[in-house]
């Protein structure tokens, strides 16, 4: 019983990213999904991408306004039942707003956006693990009752997770050649998560109908604040700019908001055996009654934004010819994630998250870029740290798309990516875990 209740809230680890890192997204601007290798722009996108880049900007006005819409499947098979369980992920709007102000020597700029979560996770016929601990309960639900039954599991799931980030900050040009920034940014954490799983009872040996013997059932929010510092630097020489930034951790804590957490039995028991609802429900609360702690209203837990290096650069090879590299390392072992049982999942990684970026941009003509990029991300992730409702893989994303400049104040920028993640199977918990996500964007940068 511990572990059906402990499985059902595993779901605390499954944070949505669709681009970066475990619980980071990287995808906050619409010129990242047409070409991910944007940590040495000198764009508006910069304000996110590169903010000390942002001292090199026109004097004046400079706003960004960008949407996505996401897509994501997060399907888990069951090696040895061979059967497939879908999981879908989709985001009909996924904003953000860039602005800065450049004047004189100075460029002040700000960021709102989600750099985490954004969607909510369907599993509306449950997962596999659900299945199989429903099995293991049989024996145990069949012993307390006096007629021969078979239980089965049936399961629906959701959470819906956002995190919401507004930065802040300045960068100064110390000469032409290079400027620094400093700045912060604040999160705002809001989680949800809904789901039943059900023991069902199949009495057809004593030709009685089918029914639910008992559930857990849960409706939780969480919701937390944090704040992080923010540095950069930026240099250019010739041809070439080169840029570095770090992001420090966001050490976070979320409260529990818990409307229901319960483990029900069905009182139609008592039709086969006076008693026997009581009987179940007061054995499930004994076992379960060491570890509903963590599940408490009102109960916190870290929930932390790890760390972030990245370190890029761009080389106008043409006239019309640009192209970019990047480097990013997510300091994941060093944030803090608690789960709602104990213990840290983050300590299970075998080490942290890398990425690598590359990409090129090419003008048509004056008015018409096109572009390209890709992007790998190098997870550390192993069979400790996996389970159904947490899992991501190593992941090669590619992205196109391009910009058409109406006037030299107004920019379109439009693209599509599309990531494909490495099947993973999973020793420990006899499942194949597959994940795709497919986004397309469309935004408007305006100078004044």
């Amino acid at each position: 019983m511990k572990k059906l209740f402990t499985t059902m809230l595993m779901a605390a680890f499954a944070l949505t990213s669709f681009a970066g890192g475990l619980l980071t997204n990287t995808n906050q601007h619409a010129a990242f999904v047409r070409n991910p290798a944007r940590y040495a722009s000198l764009g508006i996108d910069a304000v996110y991408f590169n903010p000390a880049g942002t001292a090199f900007l026109q004097e004046g006005w400079h706003l960004s306004a960008n949407w996505q819409m996401i897509w994501q499947s997060r399907d888990a098979i069951d090696l040895a039942a061979d059967k497939k369980y879908e999981g879908n992920v989709y985001v009909p709007c996924m904003p953000t707003i860039m602005a800065a102000y450049k004047t004189g020597d100075w460029t002040f700029s700000g960021f709102f956006g989600m750099p985490g979560g954004g969607g909510k996770a369907e599993f509306d016929n449950g997962l596999p693990l659900f299945d199989r601990l429903i099995g293991g309960l049989g024996s145990n639900i069949g012993a307390m009752a006096p007629v021969p039954m078979t239980v089965n599991g049936a399961s629906q799931f959701e959470s819906t997770q956002y995190l919401f980030a507004l930065q802040l900050g300045a960068a100064y040009q110390i000469n032409d050649n290079l400027s620094a920034y400093a700045g912060v940014r604040g999160n705002y954490i809001s989680n949800n998560y809904q789901g039943t799983i059900k023991a069902v009872a199949d009495l057809s040996a004593v030709g009685m109908p089918s029914m639910d013997v008992m559930a857990v059932n849960l409706d939780m929010d969480q919701s937390g604040i944090a704040f992080a510092p923010i540095v950069g630097v930026d240099y250019k020489v010739g041809d070439f700019n080169f840029a570095a930034k770090y992001e420090f951790r966001a050490v976070t804590t979320v409260e529990n908001d818990t409307k229901t957490m319960e483990v029900t039995a069905n009182q139609a028991l008592d039709a086969i055996k006076p008693g026997m609802s009581a009987t179940i429900q007061g054995a499930a609360g004994q076992a379960l009654g060491g570890y509903l702690g963590g599940f408490a209203d009102g109960n916190t837990l870290r929930s932390d934004a790890p760390a972030i290096l990245s370190l890029a650069g761009s080389w106008q090879a043409l006239e019309r010819l640009q192209v970019m590299a990047g480097w990013n390392y997510f300091f994941d072992k060093d944030a803090k994630i608690e789960s709602l049982m104990g213990g840290d999942n983050m300590r299970k990684l075998s080490r942290n998250t890398i990425e690598y970026l590359f990409g090129t941009e090419f003008k048509v003509t004056e008015k018409f870029l096109v572009s390209a990029g890709i992007q790998f991300s190098n997870f550390g992730i192993n069979d400790q740290y996996t389970s159904d409702l947490g899992f991501i893989n190593d992941s090669f994303m590619t992205g196109v798309g391009g910009k058409y400049s109406f006037t030299d104040k107004i920019d379109l920028n439009f693209g599509y990516c599309y990531a494909n993640y490495a099947p993973d199977n999973n020793a420990l918990t006899g499942t194949r875990y597959e994940r795709k996500t497919h986004n397309a964007s469309i935004g408007v940068d305006f100078r004044f």
